[in-house]
Parts: structure tokens; sequence; C-alpha cells
């Protein structure tokens, strides 16, 4: 039987979305926020949906979740999402709480939803998907994330056993969670013609987790994901279940893409201009032939789909090409792939580097993670001219990383 605060919380939670609603506010994590005070254990007592498909890792979080949502609406099924931002208990607490009846009943069959690895401890004993894409997990923000051990021990400890993991072969870290689960994993073979950096400061798994030895790497695609085997024992990267063979970049910002799954080649147009993304198309395409969408089915509709440019946008302003490229604030890897795409962008001539300008607010004065950049990358011949702006530009650390590649 419910508890009498649940049914509180519940009607709280719905009349807070209908004043949100009233106001022309966006009903983000608040309503979420309301029942959790209200009534902590909320999600324990509230329905959830009948099929759950959740994505977590350090980065693609976003991509993923958005594309999972985009091919599944394509193709009929009405979801569930958190897509307006609210991945931490609170916001998954709001999406749900959005569809459901006034007695807490679920109104929708299938979930799509993006989940923060540092709520797992909260939302998993209650929300447990059934498909979870593990995107990656690499060094991210000292200050939310300290160690990539750290978050690999908190979702090893939570999530769900009966959860089908699908998970990155190329990421050594991720790609051990959860050895009893079922899993499916993706992965990307070395491209023709492909720069394989192999070159960044960070690198969060060099020994053997069984032995000890030292890893040795056949490709390194960026810090440590890639393909390695241990020097001394059988430890090594999982052979991929889908493995994108072939891609081949297109003017209009996407890319057409060959998966050998079961040993046949699949064939789709996916919207990507970059590898990273490339990697989130191929851990949606495992997904969601997981889950049961036919490859035609999935070719139609990734070929409808495009990303949403929050992240990497392009305008033109007086004959000049303007791209912006965001990154999250303080998380190193995330820094060096945007660093990594301006030195392989050939028209690049002016960097212009704006540290802390969502985060001001919250800012840190953490430096450490500074130091964990591939500033680097910047030393090419095509990159002119590197001018430091915002609050934390003129902070000696950040200027000290920026002229190691002065």
């Amino acid at each position: 039987m419910k508890p009498v605060r649940f049914y509180f919380a519940l009607f709280c939670g719905k009349l807070t979305i209908l004043l949100l609603k009233m106001l022309k506010k966006r009903a983000t994590n608040f309503p979420g926020s309301v029942v959790l005070t209200l009534c902590p254990d909320f999600l324990k007592y509230l329905e959830k949906p009948e099929k759950i498909i959740a994505v977590t890792g350090t980065n693609g979080k976003t991509t993923c979740s958005n594309m999972l949502l985009d091919i599944l609406t394509d193709n009929g099924y009405d979801c569930t999402n958190n897509n307006f931002g609210g991945n931490v208990d609170t916001g998954i607490s709001a999406a749900l709480l959005k569809d459901s009846t006034l007695t807490g009943r679920a109104t929708k069959k299938y979930c799509v939803l993006e989940i923060d690895e540092r709520s797992a401890v909260r939302v998993y004993p209650y929300v447990q998907p059934d498909i979870l894409i593990v995107t990656n997990l690499t060094r991210d923000s000292y200050k939310r994330n300290a160690h990539v051990e750290y978050i690999f021990n908190i979702l090893n400890d939570n999530i769900p056993d009966k959860t089908h993991l699908i998970l990155n072969a190329d990421d050594l870290i991720s790609s051990s969670l959860k050895k009893n689960n079922s899993r499916t994993y993706f992965g990307m073979e070395p491209f023709s013609g492909e720069q394989l950096i192999g070159n960044n400061i960070v690198r969060d798994i060099t020994a053997c987790p069984v032995c000890s030895s030292p890893l040795e790497y056949s490709f390194l695609r960026y810090n440590h994901v890639g393909r390695a085997k241990c020097s001394k024992c059988d430890f090594c990267s999982p052979e991929p279940d889908f493995d994108t063979t072939e891609r081949v970049f297109t003017p209009d910002g996407r890319a057409d893409i060959k998966v050998l799954h079961e040993g046949k080649t699949e064939e789709y147009n996916v919207p990507c201009e970059n590898t990273i993304n490339l990697y989130n198309a191929t851990a949606v395409t495992a997904a969601l032939r997981t889950f049961g969408l036919t490859e035609e089915q999935l070719a139609a509709s990734f070929r409808k789909i495009n990303v949403v440019r929050s992240r990497y946008d392009v305008t033109e302003e007086k004959g000049r090409t303007l791209k912006c490229i965001m990154a999250k604030g303080q998380n190193p890897v995330a820094c060096s792939h945007s660093l990594n795409i301006a030195r392989n962008t050939p028209d690049t001539a002016v960097i212009l580097l704006w540290d802390d300008y969502y985060d001001r607010k919250e800012t840190s004065e953490n430096t450490a993670w500074y130091y964990d950049v591939d500033f680097e990358f910047l030393v090419n011949d095509n990159i002119k001219q590197i001018i430091v702006a915002g609050k934390t530009g003129r902070r000696p650390a950040f200027k000290t990383s920026c002229c190691r590649c002065s």
C-alpha cells in the first residue's frame, strides 16, 4: 500500500507543473524537487513505463538520448523522456511525474532517459532500465565526479542485474562493468586515412586490471579509447557485436557508415560530423537493434533526423566562417576533443578560448584540470592566433597551460 505522503507529493507535483505552465515557465527539475522533498522515495511508488531505455556515461549521453527518442518516435513509439535536460533524480522524477495520472499510473508504455552517473545510487533502485547504453567512462570534472574509478564503482554497484548493457568495446573501463549482466558491445575499426591520435596527456587505464602488466594497444583513437590487450595475461578488449568498419563524411554534416553485425554489413546515413558522434550513432544502432527495430526501420529513421546543434554550430559573418564548439566545463577529455577538431579543420586560423562561459556562476577554484587538457593540439600550421577570454582566462594556471603550446 502506498503511503499518504506519496499521494500528497503527487498532488503537489502535478499542481506545480500546472502552475509552471500557467506562468509559461519551462517545467524542468522543479516539480521533481517538490515531490522528492515531500516524499524522498517517491520514485519507489510511482508506476514506471513497461519498457525503459536509458543512457549514461561521461560524454555523449544527450546526443544518444536525442537520437533514441527521435528514432523511436519516428517509428510510432510514444515515449516518456527527460530531454529537457534534467538527468539527475529530480529531473527523472519530473519526467515520470509529467506522464502519470493523478493516482500515479504511467500513461506511456515506453521511456527514454538520460541518467547522470552520480545519480545512479538514487535512481536505479527504483527505475530499472531494460536496456542501458554506457557511452564511455573517461576523466571528468574533479569537482563533480572525482576520478573515473569512483564513477565506475558507483555504476557497478547500482546498475540493476536485470539490465541489458550496451557497452563500448573500445573503452576498457566501461566495457568491464557488471560482468554478469547480459551485454552487447559496439565499437569502431580504424578508418582509412584516420589520424589515430594516441598522444593525449590523459590515459585513464595503462595497466592490466587483472595482473597489472602493461597494456599493449593495437590502435589508440583518443585518451584510453582504442583496442588493447595485456602484455602477459589473456585480458583484452572485447569483440564488438556492432562494429563500424567504414565511414564517409559528407558535406551536409552527415556520414555514410557500414556496421558489421553477425557477419552481415548494415548501411546507415547518420547525422555525424566527427568521430565522437560516430561512436554515439553506433551505440544507438546497437541499442535499437537489440530493442527490436529492423535494419530497414533504423536506416529510414536515421536519414530523417539531425543532431541538435547546441554544442556545435557554424555561422557566416561578414564573409568569415565562425564555428562554435562547446565542451563540458572542467572536463579535460571533452575540451581536448574540441581542440582536436580545431586543429583538424584546415581553414581554422584564429582560436578564441572562452572558459566558464556557462559555468561562471558555479565556477571552481580548482585549476588542476587545465593541466590535463591537450593544449599542445593547437601547435599546428593552420592556427595563426589564440585569444584567451572569460573570467578564468585571467587565471595564471589557464594562461600557463595555454602557453605550453606557444
